[in-house]
């Protein structure tokens, strides 16, 4: 049974990742979308304060993962936790993307790989644009979690 008419509205479930020396930074977001074809953006839907936007404004890079729905605890722990208080990705298995060199899940279905190209202010949350510049497809099989309000609050 729906709550209200925002119950409705369904997205994924990704992580949002940055980084920028040795710090690493991630966080579960639901609100990403691809924003242009030609050239390939992504935009993501972060709040400012957290830690991972703090880290993808100093860097001008993030990665979207898109998660299975077999990682439903990798989305709690990324989405309850923040990267102010614990590794994060001392906990799973990753490894760095190729190109931006930005810590990606291990068995993610997809990732991809963004330069900030621009951001702006959206009520609470920022919206960062992303040229995807490298994209990987890793497990063709693979069923995305989807995110709905009702199953996670």
């Amino acid at each position: 049974m729906y709550k209200n008419a925002f119950d409705c509205l369904v997205q994924g479930v990704y992580i949002v990742s940055s980084s920028i020396g040795d710090e690493k930074a991630g966080l579960t977001a639901a609100w990403v979308m691809q924003s242009s074809f030609k050239p390939v953006m992504l935009a993501v839907a972060l709040g400012p304060t957290r830690r991972t936007a703090e880290v993808i404004e100093k860097s001008r890079k993030f990665s979207v993962q898109v998660l299975d729905k077999k990682q439903k605890e990798i989305a709690e722990l990324f989405g309850y936790y923040s990267s102010r208080q614990i590794d994060k990705f001392a906990k799973v298995r990753w490894f760095e993307s190729e190109k931006l060199k930005l810590p990606i899940v291990e068995d993610v279905i997809a990732y991809f790989e963004c330069e900030l190209v621009g951001k702006f202010e959206s009520g609470d949350h920022m919206i960062y644009n992303g040229l995807v510049v490298n994209h990987k497809l890793l497990n063709p099989k693979g069923e995305p979690i989807l995110f709905s309000m009702r199953d996670w609050f």
